[in-house]
């Protein structure tokens, strides 16, 4: 069995057939009510894989370039002059779909912001990465800061954990780069990717008090987190929301389902659960979207994210067994913490490119990817423009968040509402039979896969500092 440090979430390649299939099927069976897989599935993913890290591997859309004259990015990957799926979206189109390009435009471009991004391990070629990102799609470069607070090992191309997390650091780079051109950036980096050290990390940016927005592009499930951890990491949080830092974690990719495991931590089945510590109250948690753009990036329309037939994961969503409903979520069903908060696009079949100098040996490829793990760093670039508009640190958003999705007139403004797909989840038992995980359909206003649904930042950024309240967070 598997240990349950690995239940981290990491980027899916676009082409990449990872076995795990979540269902594709639209269900009506109401609002809110919680979705059943149907039979007929292929390529499902068996629990000996699911307790186990997903790394970046080089598959389909994954190609080499070459640091010196690349030719266009679009002559590079099909998927950027693709009109059909699988699609990938360069930083132009991304900053069009969801509203950025117009506060780039007044000059609005994350100066003065430092976001802080929660990495493991060392990405030896991430400043390259970026100046290269940077070139291909014409952005300015930056210099990025790299603090390994307690240390890391040597940098081992022949470990899937390191590379994993080595694209990460790559994605979280450049998509936070893509959206705030002119904010710092600090890479702040785990010792190695147990949730001990992932947290000491987190607990490190924040006694620092080094960022106004910190980036979380991992989790653990919440059935195998330890009370004794949650608390430790929820007291840091409270001290980040009394600093005013702004605390963004991604809610998953395996759909409805997260690990179960035993007193001992042991992997045991998949069972309807969130991740950790997106389900903190005090984060504000993003979940995953399937995009579809035009040519220029003009917004046409976002269903939940869950390639089910395909293979590419699914959006995670669904309901905390840890902690109540908070009172900013008054207004959504049930009586414990709904994740997520708000979306992004995730879906590697409407993915994005991304540079990757450490994943394989001797090569720097283009590869076109998704996760919900882009989008805790993308909307924490576009947090960096809200505190540029605003003057200051917004900090604790989700109050905010609520109470524009409450007002019809600010939430038309701020958000695209998601009202289309669901997330459930199969997957295979140790005796190789399939097993299902009930999922939350999409609907209007809240809902757990997509939250209140996508940025519109021009509006967002006008809208959220009269909607910030002073003491929002304080009780949680």
């Amino acid at each position: 069995m598997k240990k349950p440090r690995r239940y981290f979430l990491y980027l899916l390649p676009a082409a990449l057939v990872l076995s795990a299939v979540v269902l594709g099927i639209l269900f009506r069976a109401g609002v809110l009510q919680k979705v059943g897989a149907a039979s007929g599935t292929s390529n499902v993913q068996s629990i000996s894989t699911l307790g186990s890290l997903l790394p970046l591997r080089p598959s389909g859309e994954a190609v080499k370039v070459a640091a010196k004259n690349p030719p266009p990015p679009s002559e590079i990957l099909k998927c950027l002059k693709s009109t059909v799926a699988p699609i990938c979206y360069t930083p132009q189109q991304i900053r069009q779909a969801y509203g950025v390009q117009p506060l780039l435009d007044a000059g609005i471009t994350g100066k003065a912001q430092t976001i802080v991004l929660i990495e493991a391990f060392q990405a030896p070629t991430v400043q390259k990465d970026l100046e290269l990102f940077d070139k291909l799609f014409g952005l300015p470069d930056t210099q990025l800061q790299v603090i390994a607070p307690f240390g890391v090992p040597p940098f081992d191309i022949k470990d899937p954990e390191q590379t994993g997390f080595a694209g990460e650091t790559a994605l979280d780079t450049q998509w936070a780069h893509a959206l705030a051109p002119d904010a710092t950036i600090v890479i702040v980096q785990a010792k190695d990717i147990s949730i001990k050290e992932m947290y000491k990390a987190v607990q490190f940016a924040i006694d620092q008090n080094i960022g106004d927005i910190i980036s979380m592009s991992f989790g653990i499930s919440e059935q195998c987190l330890l009370t004794a951890e949650m608390e430790q990491l929820h007291t840091a949080l409270q001290q980040a929301r009394d600093q005013k830092q702004t605390l963004l974690a991604s809610a998953g990719d395996s759909g409805s389902a997260e690990a179960d495991c035993d007193t001992n931590r042991n992997l045991v089945t998949l069972t309807q659960a969130v991740s950790h510590p997106a389900s903190d109250p005090l984060v504000t948690s993003v979940g995953g979207t399937t995009l579809l753009a035009g040519k220029t990036g003009v917004y046409q329309s976002e269903t939940t994210w869950n390639e089910a037939d395909q293979g590419h994961g699914a959006t995670g969503g669904g309901f905390s067994n840890i902690f109540a409903k908070p009172d900013f979520q008054g207004n959504i069903p049930g009586i414990r913490r709904g994740v997520a908060d708000i979306s992004f696009d995730a879906d590697p079949l409407t993915g994005v490119p991304v540079v990757l100098g450490s994943a394989v040996p001797g090569q720097t490829q283009l590869a076109a990817v998704g996760g919900t793990s882009l989008g805790a760093p993308a909307i924490a670039g576009m947090v960096a423009l809200f505190n540029q508009v605003a003057g200051k640190r917004l900090g604790f958003l989700n109050n905010a968040l609520y109470r524009i999705s409450e007002d019809a007139d600010a939430y038309a403004q701020a958000f695209h509402d998601v009202q289309a797909g669901n997330n459930p989840f199969v997957f295979k038992d140790i005796d190789g039979k399939l097993v299902f995980v009930d999922g939350f359909n999409a609907a209007p206003g809240w809902d757990p896969p997509t939250g209140v649904g996508t940025p519109n930042a021009v509006g967002l950024a006008k809208l959220l500092p009269t909607f910030v309240k002073l003491n929002d967070g304080t009780t949680l």
